[in-house]
């Protein structure tokens, strides 16, 4: 059987490779009420609009640097994808040609045994336009290609980590021997200049903070902007930030400080919203009457998140700490502070001037300033490999555009002949309508993961890098090689990363259907605003405008029966299915699938050092207890670090998912005591005792709501049982933490990830990757001390997903990936936990069920394509 796919929700996902964070349960703090300003999100039985639920959104809608899924899916209904796919008898393959709505027109990968390299041809189509009414050409199409290789690029996409002829040498610019590390050397040299950077910083402000040496320190604005304006930089700070280090004054360090306390009220600005998430007033003990009423107050929760409170619990017989009930609160902060403006001032002003030392070493600012500044650093370290003249190497060999590198006049694709466009119009189309535009990427070896990597979704050029000339004969690209400020402050302008723009089936727009809508009134009140593009070149889109709503898990169902959104994902729980087949004779439709993806618990390598810490909180994880929040036969325990879904997950001899993994963690949690006894084990191993430091833990959960999620009995049977071995565990929920996660800030969570169409590895847990998971996890602890065992296995595993991508050969790529899988899970920072089914929900009475596709499967949804979808009358 074949089923057509073209995955607009996972657009993102199929052109990056990537392996997208996503929140198990769809949450949201503030939502818009469409019920009340039918204007600003038409709904109803007969609306003018298709409302469609969305998870909570970042709000960063930029198609090179997007990396949740929900913000992935409001960037993918502007764009289209060199491939999409097919799947064909339960197999996915590549898909292209006249009849899909992608960007090449013909398509072929060939081998070639003598030279060991592998050549993708791809014929692009022509009459393709962007949605502002600007042609798509091959132009656009090596754009993106050297923005997504570029060296300081540091988005969601991995195509760095395919070995393109001459990638390396263009990256480094100068000539490698095949075995070289020096783009491994030159990320290392820049995370140490980033930390060279934030010391001097830092160091300064002890020294001024803390003359008498006393552990006291105060040091307000102006007493640090003139001691930063008086002090000299050290030579290694120079280095750090500039090319040029006899130019830099200490007008630079007041320009870092500055930068450092803005990002620092951002996150307290964040830090308030999660606050209000973190505090379950049903729960103990902050359910007790005495204080459920402090614990009610928004001032209240974000002060005793910041702690600003002193919280006294009542003892145990064995004089800790009963943290499930409160004796006495102690307020620590004025009375008379009301709003959240005069809240975050509050806790800025008594944080930055004493404890600014801290918020570079442990606060989510500092990663951040670390992320920007390693960027700027290897940025400059690189530029030293570069002539006045220019760069020395200025393409990349292996990427060609045959009409403009070669003397080629025709190519055979498929056994397809195309004549090759040699002359262009001065917009980059083809001048004879009968030629083509021939891309060509040849890479070393064969890579299984390398075509998905190619299938990038195209972005326009002229609007993401407005004033950067592309002349693809004289080694132009769009692209300012190498520069940091050229990634930062043009493809990621304020513009580009809040309005999404491409060659996709809808565009931008606002409440009154505006063209060129503010960024403001695009996504406002958590409504994001679409309607169909006049210059989609594959169909005119059935539904004129398209709105996507944010609604909470526990809303959706409410908002589907009450007309305000016409389709949902609700979790697949029992109350949920009760509520939908009840809604049935009002014309409620469900289907379902099951998910590309799975739900793990993280353990940061950073905030929980200690491996054998990590392990003892694996051990204390009753992971089946998770299945009790789904509807019976919806979701099943898992072993590995991997969705079911995939052909690589381990099986066992009867060909069902492998529930052996080897490991003592998840397989003891169903034995209380057996888990007890690996606790301790692992406490021992660790020399820590009980009542340590090291056992005060916080688990968060990602969403707004700690009881509807599947992990949070996972999460309170393991605290019950850690801390009857003397821990100390607080668990929360954070609407805030798949951004906290970007920055390393958690110490133990639950969240989910949306997995791709191969199971490649590299992504997420290769030594070199820029995602921003291996910050999560932690990876840069572990970097930090060679001579450690985990370095080891962090190596170890990188070497093998190295190797996984230099073979076609599925059986010897399971071998490997469970070799992987099991390396994953010796380092102790993913536990899996379940795989599940995917519910869908919508309204027939406003869609037409046939508009829909008639089947569904892991790598679709309903809405795959939705510019067919049709209103029901």
């Amino acid at each position: 059987m074949k089923t057509k796919l073209l995955a607009l929700l996972l657009c993102l996902v199929l052109a990056f490779g990537a392996v997208l964070p996503l929140v198990s349960c769809s949450t949201a703090d503030e939502e818009g009420d469409p019920s009340t300003n039918p204007g600003t999100t038409p709904g109803g039985k007969n609306p003018d609009a298709l409302v469609l639920m969305s998870e909570e959104l970042d709000g960063l809608f930029n198609p090179f640097f997007s990396t949740t899924a929900a913000d992935g899916t409001i960037v993918a209904m502007t764009q289209i994808s060199m491939l999409t796919m097919d799947y064909v008898n339960g197999e996915v393959e590549v898909a292209f040609g006249k009849d899909e709505p992608v960007v090449t027109l013909d398509y072929e990968s060939l081998y070639d045994a003598t030279s060991d390299k592998t050549t993708y041809t791809f014929v692009i189509k022509n009459g393709i336009k962007f949605s502002d009414g600007v042609p798509l050409t091959i132009e656009d199409v090596l754009f993106n290609l050297y923005v997504y290789l570029d060296p300081v690029y540091t988005g969601s996409s991995t195509m760095y980590s395919t070995d393109i002829e001459g990638l390396a040498n263009y990256r480094a610019q100068k000539y490698l021997t095949e075995d070289s590390s020096d783009d491994e050397y030159v990320t290392s040299l820049s995370n140490t200049y980033a930390k060279a950077r934030m010391d001097e910083l830092k160091n300064l402000y002890i020294q001024v903070a803390d003359p008498d040496r006393d552990g006291s320190y105060d040091a307000d604005y102006e007493t640090m902007k003139a001691a930063i304006l008086a002090h000299n930089p050290s030579s290694y700070y120079k280095q750090a930030v500039s090319a040029n280090p006899a130019e830099v004054t200490s007008e630079q360090l007041l320009l870092d400080y500055d930068k450092a306390l803005k990002l620092f009220r951002e996150e307290l600005m964040r830090d308030y919203k999660a606050a209000q998430d973190a505090y379950d007033t049903t729960t103990e003990p902050y359910s007790d009457e005495r204080w459920k009423p402090y614990f009610e107050d928004p001032i209240f929760r974000f002060m005793c998140y910041e702690g600003k409170v002193n919280i006294e619990y009542e003892k145990l017989h064995n004089g800790r700490p009963d943290k499930t009930k409160i004796k006495d609160i102690t307020k620590q902060y004025r009375e008379d502070i009301a709003t959240m403006e005069e809240a975050v001032d509050y806790v800025y002003e008594a944080t930055y001037t004493s404890a600014f030392d801290q918020i570079l070493t442990y606060w989510a600012t500092a990663e951040e300033l670390r992320t920007e500044y390693a960027a700027a650093a290897k940025d400059i370290i690189l530029k030293g490999n570069v002539s006045e003249d220019g760069l020395e190497i200025p393409t990349i060999t292996g990427i060609k555009s045959l009409g403009h590198n070669t003397d080629k006049t025709e190519v055979k694709v498929n056994g397809n002949t195309y004549k090759i466009a040699r002359d262009h119009n001065e917009d980059g189309t083809p001048k004879n309508a009968d030629e083509y535009d021939v891309l060509t990427i040849t890479i070393n070896g064969v890579d299984p993961k390398a075509v998905w990597n190619f299938a990038f979704s195209v972005a326009p050029h002229h609007y993401y890098a407005p004033g950067y000339e592309v002349d693809v004969k004289n080694n132009k690209f769009g692209v300012e090689w190498s520069s940091h400020s050229f990634m930062t402050t043009v493809v990621q302008s304020e513009r580009n990363n809040s309005i999404p723009m491409g060659a996709g089936a809808y565009v931008a727009t606002d409440s009154a259907n505006r063209d060129n809508p503010a960024a403001s009134e695009f996504y406002k009140n958590n409504v994001v605003y679409f309607k169909a593009s006049k210059n989609f070149f594959f169909a005119t889109p059935k539904i004129e405008k398209v709105r996507y709503q944010v609604v909470s898990a526990n809303n959706a169902i409410g908002a589907l029966e009450s007309g305000n959104v016409h389709f949902i994902s609700p979790q697949f729980t029992d109350l949920n299915m009760q509520q939908l087949t009840a809604l049935k004779p009002n014309g409620i439709v469900t289907t379902s699938t099951d998910q590309l993806g799975y739900g793990y618990i993280g353990v940061s390598a950073k905030n929980v050092p200690d491996v054998n810490l990590r392990k003892a909180i694996m051990c204390a994880m009753n992971t089946s207890l998770s299945l009790e929040y789904y509807t019976d036969g919806t979701a099943e325990t898992i072993y590995y670090p991997m969705s079911t879904v995939s052909w690589a997950y381990p099986k066992d001899a009867n060909g069902n998912p492998d529930r052996v993994n080897g490991l003592e963690y998840p397989a003891v949690n169903f034995n209380r005591e057996a888990a007890k006894t690996a606790i301790l084990s692992y406490m021992q191993a660790a020399g820590v005792s009980q009542g340590h430091s090291d056992l005060e833990i916080t688990f968060t959960i990602a969403g707004s709501n700690a009881k509807d999620h599947p992990t949070y009995k996972t999460f309170l049977y393991a605290k019950d049982l850690l801390e009857e071995c003397g821990w100390s565990i607080t668990v929360i929920a954070d609407s805030q933490a798949l951004t906290k996660l970007s920055t390393g800030s958690l110490e133990v969570w639950a969240a989910a990830w949306g997995s791709t169409v191969d199971p490649d590895l590299y992504q997420v847990y290769h030594k070199n990757s820029n995602a921003t998971s291996t910050k999560a996890w932690g990876y840069d602890a572990i970097k930090a001390d060679p001579n450690s065992e985990e370095y080891r296995i962090l190596n170890e595993l990188s070497d093998k997903i190295d190797d996984a991508r230099e073979t076609l050969d599925k059986e010897s790529r399971k071998r490997i990936y469970k070799e992987c899988l099991e390396l994953i899970l010796k380092l102790a920072v993913e536990l899996p936990v379940y795989q599940r089914d995917v519910l869908y929900a919508y309204d027939s009475t406003v869609i037409k069920t046939s508009s829909l596709p008639s089947e569904i499967n892991p790598y679709s949804s309903p809405l795959d394509r939705i510019w067919e979808i049709e209103f029901a009358n």
